[in-house]
């Protein structure tokens, strides 16, 4: 099912698709690739596309021109695009960039952050923990919604960081590892962890400029998800030996 076939408008788009067609349906391709509905190395028919969410050739085409720089497409000569395909030297690249790139940004974040940006953080704290986590056997929409709260949050709390390249990097990164993690993850491990705690310390050690209890907050923060992260290994692994998962 299509983000862009929900019913809440805070997770079908950011934009209004009546008056920015090409940004709504830039969206709705990115996240349907993200969340699986299309499948690493499917072709993206423009005309097909068209029919699926309802909108002319030309948003489409335009939205698949904005994706194709985001590592989430690949481009054949004279074929056009497909979903970008997925591998183990793939997903083990983008696992370690990203903390490496959370870790950056949330200490750059550490040094420059304001009043403002604390109040924003606080604001979204307050507004994800009110999302009730779902994992990818729930409801299809809730699930978006508690990935949707789950990347403003960290979004909001690396946005102190201050770097608009930073940031853009850390979100395309973000994007690519999530998408491994709806194809091929076991979330088994992830269904008792207690995300809102996790995110209630690291916002208190945040504010309060407390560096030694953050750096051992994201330690563990990003030590509970091995096994997500094993899981993944194993699923791409059995994948390259022709197993059917």
């Amino acid at each position: 099912m299509s983000v862009s076939q929900f019913s809440d408008p805070l997770v079908t788009s950011p934009v209004d698709p009546s008056r920015h067609p090409s940004q709504a349906t830039a969206y709705w391709l990115q996240r349907d690739i993200v969340r699986g509905v299309f499948r690493p190395w499917e072709r993206l028919k423009v005309e097909r596309l068209s029919q699926f969410y309802g909108v002319g050739l030309s948003p489409v085409r335009e939205a698949i021109l904005i994706l194709s720089t985001s590592g989430l497409l690949v481009h054949e000569h004279l074929k056009g695009y497909r979903v970008a395909p997925t591998s183990l030297a793939d997903h083990a690249d983008l696992a370690d960039i990203y903390q490496r790139l959370y870790r950056l940004a949330l200490g750059m974040a550490f040094e420059r952050g304001d009043d403002a940006w604390e109040e924003q953080v606080v604001v979204q704290l307050h507004r994800s923990q009110r999302v009730r986590k779902v994992l990818p056997d729930g409801d299809p929409e809730r699930r978006e919604m508690w990935q949707i709260a789950y990347i403003s949050l960290h979004g909001a709390l690396l946005e102190g960081c201050r770097s608009p390249i930073l940031l853009d990097q850390f979100a395309s990164v973000g994007a690519r590892l999530e998408r491994y993690i709806n194809l091929y993850a076991d979330l088994e491990s992830d269904r008792h962890r207690d995300h809102h705690a996790e995110h209630r310390a690291i916002v208190d050690a945040l504010m309060d400029r407390d560096a030694k209890r953050l750096h051992q907050l994201l330690d563990s923060f990003f030590m509970t998800t091995t096994p997500v992260h094993d899981s993944i290994r194993a699923a791409l692994g059995a994948l390259n030996r022709g197993e059917a998962r």
